[in-house]
């Protein structure tokens, strides 16, 4: 039985993936995620998608990103692919380093999107990896709330402009959403 085929029309998409079983983790240390960062940053500045944010977990990664018609496989199999090349070299591994193939969800309006930011911001908590989303130093959440400098790729403002044009008001109010409910 063939795979469904794939949402590539433009919109905002939730993204995700996990490590394939032979590993323990597809962020094992600070240089994985940071190996991993500087290849989504690239991806953003060469493909027409624009990054809205992004969480690394032990095991797995979320996107939220906006994308244009056609572009979400590619960008993916850009990012998965020269993600997979460095982490086989620097770990004398072989074959895929994602379980399976990237998963996605169409986010349809804008209580989806806050939903999913919302479940994106506060999954390290969930996992017990910090008590509080903004703890959690793998995520664009921190910046997005305005507790430090957004990385150049992030692109916050469809969240944030879920609450206000005025940045230090939405900013305070995604914050408020995403630590209070």
């Amino acid at each position: 039985m063939p795979r469904p085929k794939r949402d590539t029309a433009a919109g905002i998409f939730h993204v995700y993936t996990h490590c394939v079983w032979v590993s323990p983790a597809l962020f094992r240390d600070t240089t994985d995620r940071m190996s991993f960062l500087r290849r989504l940053a690239a991806t953003t500045a060469r493909v027409e998608w624009r990054c809205i944010a992004y969480c690394l977990m032990q095991t797995h990664y979320h996107l939220i990103v906006a994308v244009e018609d056609g572009v979400l496989p590619i960008a993916m199999q850009r990012l998965n692919y020269s993600y997979a090349v460095e982490y086989n070299q620097r770990y004398g591994l072989r074959g895929h380093v994602q379980f399976a193939r990237y998963g996605s969800r169409r986010i349809e309006d804008d209580d989806d999107l806050l939903g999913c930011f919302h479940y994106v911001a506060t999954n390290p908590v969930e996992a017990g990896l910090c008590r509080r989303p903004c703890d959690w130093p793998w995520s664009s959440y921190p910046a997005a709330v305005g507790l430090t400098d957004p990385p150049s790729f992030v692109d916050p403002r469809p969240v944030l402009g879920c609450f206000s044009d005025q940045l230090e008001y939405a900013s305070s109010a995604l914050r408020d959403f995403v630590e209070k409910s």
